[in-house]
């Protein structure tokens, strides 16, 4: 059994459970054929000195997160970077010595990629990697400034890598545009919970299920989408829409602009099993995304059979064919999205429930995809 050491960018961790939980799921796919160890470092504000816990996920998934007080914002970026640099590399002391894994695996290349650069030179260890970041892709929002020693390193990073994985063709053509690659690289999807995302008889219901999951960022446009609901409610009001995510109060504020006090349900953060639970038993998800790199959520909304109504751009026609599991909306087209809101409630289309989320699970479950990354691990150790 080959032995992979992940080395995330982003990773669930006890002050946030949510940042890379489709990381969590990949390593999880991977320990069905494969021993792995996950190396992660986080901020807590609330230690005065760094505590390292380990867990076991499972007989072959062991994770270790180094938590480090959060320093001054001034010095925040450079001294937290050299002190998540050394915590790595005591880790790695502790946990193989001088005996390496067989491969380093990268997800999101910076800054995580910096110590896999020094793990091959130090040791000869071959690294691959996975991205995952957004910023990569037409559109973003620049949320994050990438720093003159990113841009210096980041080819540097790329370039050294025995092969790059993305979780989309559409992600896999930005990184090419962004010339950190020459050709196109593997491609594995994100994985999907069956446990939890799966078929089920809905309820009956005098009203339509919609809902909508996510961050709710300017990426996710939901004022775009609150914009279309408005005009849906002049001509029929028998719907609701319930929204998880961190809703602010600017988003409260214009469902109540908006008259939808009464048709919308903000719900706040929820747990994994309970966001599982309502996406179950929705008549359909509304997601009017600007960007994406793979799509989780839709992954997982088709997967229970339920379809999405999801803005036309490449990377969800990966996902959703028009007239099958879902429906395309030009992009920020508020008022198309109106119109295939009510073509969905007027009955002018339904989807074949039971087969779409077939489908997905042979697409998204843990065994395939744990399968994808053993051949790709295979290819690099010639095994």
């Amino acid at each position: 059994m080959k032995h992979i050491l992940y080395l995330p960018g982003w990773f669930p961790n006890r002050k946030d459970p949510f940042p890379g939980d489709f990381i969590l799921r990949h390593a999880q796919a991977a320990s069905l054929y494969n021993r792995i160890t996950v190396f992660f470092t986080a901020p807590d504000k609330d230690i005065k000195k760094p505590e390292i816990t380990e867990q076991a996920i499972n007989e072959n998934l062991l994770t270790v997160i180094y938590y480090y007080p959060a320093g001054s914002r001034l010095l925040k970026t450079a001294f937290n970077g050299i002190r998540r640099f050394n915590a790595l590399r005591k880790m790695y002391q502790v946990h193989f010595g001088k005996k390496s894994p067989d491969l380093a695996h990268v997800h999101v290349a910076w800054p995580a990629g910096l110590f896999a650069l020094y793990l091959k030179k130090k040791w000869g260890l071959k690294y691959v990697l996975t991205e995952h970041e957004t910023i990569y892709m037409p559109g973003h929002d620049n949320y994050r400034v990438q720093s003159a020693f990113e841009k210096k390193m980041l080819p540097v990073i790329y370039r050294q890598a025995a092969i790059v994985h993305a979780v989309s063709r559409s992600l896999g053509e930005a990184l090419i545009n962004q010339k950190l690659l020459k050709q196109m690289p593997e491609i594995i999807p994100n994985v999907v919970d069956m446990h939890l995302f799966s078929y089920h008889e809905k309820t009956v219901s005098n009203s339509f299920r919609f809902i909508h999951v996510s961050g709710l960022t300017r990426q996710k446009n939901p004022e775009g989408m609150l914009q279309a609901l408005a005009e849906v409610k002049k001509l029929r009001s028998d719907f609701t829409l319930t929204i998880i995510g961190p809703a602010n109060e600017k988003i409260k504020g214009l469902a109540k602009k908006l008259s939808l006090d009464d048709n919308i349900i903000f719900t706040g953060e929820l747990p994994y099993e309970e966001v599982a639970k309502r996406v179950s038993q929705s008549d359909a998800m509304i997601h009017f995304t600007r960007y994406e790199t793979f799509g989780c959520v839709v992954a997982e909304s088709l997967c229970c059979g339920v379809p999405v109504i999801i803005s036309n751009l490449a990377v969800t026609r990966e996902l959703v064919t028009d007239g099958v599991n879902g429906l395309l909306v030009e992009e920020s087209n508020v008022s198309q999205l109106a119109e295939k809101i009510l073509y969905f409630m007027n009955g002018k289309w339904k989807i074949e429930s039971r087969q779409v989320a077939e489908d997905c699970r042979e697409r998204f479950n843990y065994e395939r995809v744990g399968k994808l990354f053993d051949d790709f691990y295979g290819k690099v150790l010639n095994l």
